[in-house]
């Protein structure tokens, strides 16, 4: 059940992470022309901070549905 929460809240995330990355793409100085040579590409805010922000939702809905022994 942990996984499938985890999944979904993962899912859920997924827009408010792109919206992040492009963010932090433009703040790093990205372009918004239609060039598309491979220098241009900034991998960090591209693809690192989208997949933060999915893992951090992931492990968040895992743990969120544990259940604390008294």
């Amino acid at each position: 059940m942990g996984v499938l929460r985890g999944l979904t809240l993962a899912l859920i995330a997924i827009l408010p992470a792109f919206i992040l990355g492009f963010i932090a793409y433009l703040l790093t100085g990205g372009g918004t022309s239609d060039t598309t040579e491979w220098e241009t590409w900034m991998y960090l805010p591209c693809y690192g901070v989208p997949l933060f922000c999915l893992v951090v939702a992931f492990i968040f809905g895992m743990k969120s549905g544990k259940v604390e022994d008294q």
